[in-house]
């Protein structure tokens, strides 16, 4: 029988760096945005809580770019925000597919409740934008993301509005 110490210390997951050593960044990005996308990609499990008007798509487009050199990535947005992201990718070369089912295009992107229309496992990379939207969903939705995405090799959440003091939210954007 071990003691309490080492009973307690195998209950904790441990998660090593897994990510990928980031390529140039663009010139259009701001040093925090560049610090910002070379930090997530070298964990490839990451969460970017920014507050509004700091560039979040310019971040998770860029992150995006880089791992689709290694597969497909799928981002997942409220559905205001999806043309948006497609409008800002076209400003800086960034070709992304607005797409309602599975796509062949090196990125993706899909408002969240169309995730049941896509197989995760073909995907080398997820974003979750406006990921906060973690603790507004039913158990289903929530479980069902956290399910779909856990064997994806890179990740990244993305959002102005985390709740500090929430350890639900946390905990979602932590699986």
């Amino acid at each position: 029988m071990t003691n309490y110490e080492d009973h307690i210390a195998a209950k904790f997951a441990t998660q090593t760096a897994e990510g990928i050593e980031p390529s140039d960044t663009p010139p259009h990005l701001f040093n925090y945005q560049r610090d910002l996308v070379k930090w997530s990609l070298r964990k490839g499990r990451a969460a970017v809580f920014a507050d509004t008007g700091l560039g979040k798509s310019a971040i998770q487009i860029e992150w995006s770019r880089q791992v689709s050199q290694r597969g497909p990535v799928l981002i997942l947005a409220p559905l205001a925000v999806a043309e948006q992201t497609v409008r800002e990718g076209k400003r800086w070369g960034v070709d992304i597919a607005y797409a309602r089912s599975q796509s062949s295009a090196p990125i993706t992107i899909a408002n969240y409740e169309m995730l049941e229309h896509f197989d995760p496992r073909s995907f080398a990379g997820v974003v979750l934008d406006e990921s906060s939207i973690l603790k507004s969903f039913t158990g289903r939705t929530r479980t069902a993301l956290i399910e779909s995405f856990a064997a994806t090799p890179f990740r990244l959440a993305c959002t102005a509005t985390p709740a500090p003091n929430d350890f639900t939210e946390l905990g979602n954007h932590s699986e």
